[in-house]
């Protein structure tokens, strides 16, 4: 998720330009019908939604991640069931709006004490003192604090969010769980105040976005704890599971916490595979020993006659605008995990820097040919959404030497395989 909520926090304002095309003079493809958005948020514009029917795009996957835009989602997927696949998840940006009941029905919070202290218990940095906070900066955190809690809505139990979630994908067989993640990085926005509105607050306004993103205002000193935000999502990925659903995940400056947090769900339950030392004496090799086994070929043979159980990982997982080391990319193919792993690009989050362009590169070019996606992770339909995807599309192609049917159609094979939409492969 980025676009007018997040552009700020990646520090740059526009894309660096594709140096190398080599399908440059050739027309893009969209009369094929085969091009899709992995991952979008046209919502966040509510006024850019008559656009959709217009676009070159054929599906756009729409996110949701907040309680405000649960049900645009849903009624968008109504409107426009051949051209959108809903998404239905809580963003980690939102997660201190949802408290862990533990599945137990609990009730809103509602009062200002009790949600000042749910604040207290999944926010960072907290004052020393709640009572007499000695230094100006306890002081200020302190502020911040109250004038927090007295802004926000009721908190709700997440047992109450997951009871809504799984009935919203129960009418939507063919919806995702999403956007769901970890975010390190980013910070809560402060209340809007009369006596901080400016200029650009009145502009974002004005243009109409749906309420509860940050919608222009300054952040706050806070940022959300990891333990509050693996509750939720893990929370997420149990409903995926049980549901067999895929999941588009966000993950900011987290890499080795989303990678564990995700390896959780199929924990006991990684593929059988061979060992080398089983594969060599297969070939005739038997010189193999004991102590030559690394700690990867161990793990396998103890993993070798699992008994069978029902899934408690999704079927598959988008890591979407994937910011993380080519390194990363092969943890996740490691072929003992059995839940598969897309890996997703946006020009918006990717390709925004220099340095993020010569990333991108070196990872699309590791990126197995079967699990590519591209998206725009943009947040008003229309002509910017599919130039958005276009031009990933392009450096995608250049980066693979493909032509741009190749990589139009390769792209569209993986997207179906994604979010496993067999019966309605006609649409597509």
């Amino acid at each position: 998720m980025c676009g007018q909520d997040s552009r700020g926090d990646h520090g740059q304002d526009a894309a660096v330009p594709l140096n190398q095309d080599p399908n440059a003079d050739k027309v893009f493809p969209w009369d094929t019908g085969r091009v899709f958005d992995a991952h979008c948020h046209p919502t966040d514009t509510p006024a850019s939604l008559a656009a959709i029917s217009g676009m070159g795009a054929a599906t756009l996957t729409v996110m949701s991640t907040r309680a405000q835009d649960q049900d645009l989602v849903a009624a968008l997927a109504a409107s426009e069931p051949v051209s959108v696949v809903p998404a239905f998840g809580w963003h980690p940006w939102f997660a201190h709006q949802l408290y862990d009941d533990k599945g137990q029905g609990g009730d809103d919070l509602v009062s200002l004490e009790a949600k000042r202290q749910h604040l207290v218990n999944v926010l960072a940095p907290m004052p020393s003192s709640l009572v007499q906070p000695v230094s100006a900066r306890d002081q200020e955190l302190v502020a911040a604090l109250d004038a927090l809690a007295a802004s926000l809505p009721a908190i709700r139990p997440l047992s109450a969010f997951l009871a809504e979630t799984r009935q919203r994908l129960l009418d939507h067989p063919g919806a995702l769980v999403g956007e769901i993640g970890i975010d390190k990085a980013f910070r809560v926005p402060e209340p809007e105040d009369e006596d901080k509105k400016n200029d650009g607050v009145e502009a974002v306004k004005a243009s109409g976005l749906t309420p509860g993103g940050r919608e222009g205002r300054r952040l706050s000193p806070f940022r959300v704890q990891p333990a509050q935000q693996i509750a939720v999502l893990t929370a997420q990925l149990t409903l995926a599971a049980e549901l067999q659903r895929p999941v588009s995940v966000h993950g900011v400056q987290a890499h080795g916490l989303l990678y564990s947090t995700l390896a959780a769900t199929w924990k006991g339950q990684e593929r059988e595979l061979p060992s080398r030392r089983q594969r060599r004496q297969q070939m005739g090799d038997v010189a193999c020993v004991d102590d030559e086994r690394s700690t990867d070929e161990q793990q396998e043979e103890r993993t070798a006659d699992l008994p069978s159980q029902e899934n408690t990982y999704p079927p598959s997982i988008c890591l979407h605008s994937f910011s993380g080391p080519v390194d990363m990319l092969q943890q996740y193919l490691r072929p003992a995990i059995p839940a598969t792993i897309y890996f997703s690009f946006s020009t918006a989050v990717n390709c925004s820097t220099a340095s993020g362009c010569q990333r991108l590169a070196e990872v699309v070019a590791a990126c197995p040919d079967d699990r590519l996606l591209v998206e725009s992770d943009l947040h008003v339909a229309g002509a910017d959404m599919d130039a958005a995807l276009e031009d990933m599309y392009r450096r995608v192609c250049a980066i693979k030497q493909w032509t741009l049917d190749k990589g139009v159609e390769r792209i569209a094979q993986n997207y179906n395989a994604f979010i496993q939409l067999s019966s309605r492969t006609k649409r597509l």
